[in-house]
């Protein structure tokens, strides 16, 4: 008999392209898990619906509204936190989510928040103050000789000014004659790609991800 499928809250932005990959594994059994909670902090998110036409409960948790009512980060997280926590998630996946996350929302989740980080170690903050688009960004510091490639980087997130210890990565090449367009659907299939197989194996452990380097 199979054991309970693990429970996945993913934070997202935008479109919600990564996450929709994670909802097709789920659906098509190759993660043995389920979403059962989105949440986003754009209004009008794509990913929302994404949620929604699979039957997932979506919501929204907009930053803007606590800066209307004069209300500070430590109490946007401390909410986020308290909403995540009502879905009893075995881990909380970043997919695309740009806000930084701080010790108040990560203390709740010790070891059990996942960033999909675009860029490998070391190379790009992992949050953007500026909420660049990651392809953009990669593109822009390649044309003007920065980098000559850049990556995928899954990892477990401590806190908002460390990468945490990485479970995964990739290498994203960047070609001579490629166009933003180019280096996007390469980068979004890497992404996916990543992501899915540190999911599948949490799944096939169903025990902690074993940290790279760590004795658990």
């Amino acid at each position: 008999m199979k054991s309970a499928k693990l429970r996945f809250v993913v934070l997202i932005s935008g479109s919600g392209g990564v996450l929709q990959a994670i909802l097709d594994a789920c659906r098509t059994e190759r993660l043995h898990a389920q979403v059962v909670a989105v949440f986003s902090h754009e209004p009008y998110a794509y990913g929302l619906l994404r949620a929604e036409r699979e039957g997932v409960p979506a919501f929204l948790h907009d930053p803007s509204e606590y800066r209307f009512e004069g209300r500070s980060e430590r109490d946007f997280e401390a909410d986020l936190a308290d909403r995540v926590a009502q879905f009893a998630p075995d881990y909380i996946i970043l997919a695309e989510w740009r806000l930084p996350l701080g010790e108040t929302f990560l203390q709740r989740f010790p070891d059990r928040v996942i960033n999909l980080h675009a860029g490998l170690p070391g190379q790009f903050p992992v949050f953007d103050p500026y909420g660049l688009n990651p392809v953009q960004r990669a593109y822009e510091a390649y044309a003007a000789g920065i980098i000559r490639e850049t990556g995928v980087t899954a990892h477990i997130l401590r806190t908002s000014h460390h990468e945490g210890p990485i479970l995964a990565q990739k290498r994203v090449p960047i070609y001579e004659f490629d166009t933003p367009s180019d280096v996007e659907e390469r980068f979004y299939r890497t992404q996916c790609e990543v992501l899915v197989n540190v999911l599948r194996r949490l799944v096939e452990e169903h025990e902690p991800y074993r940290i790279q380097g760590e004795d658990r």
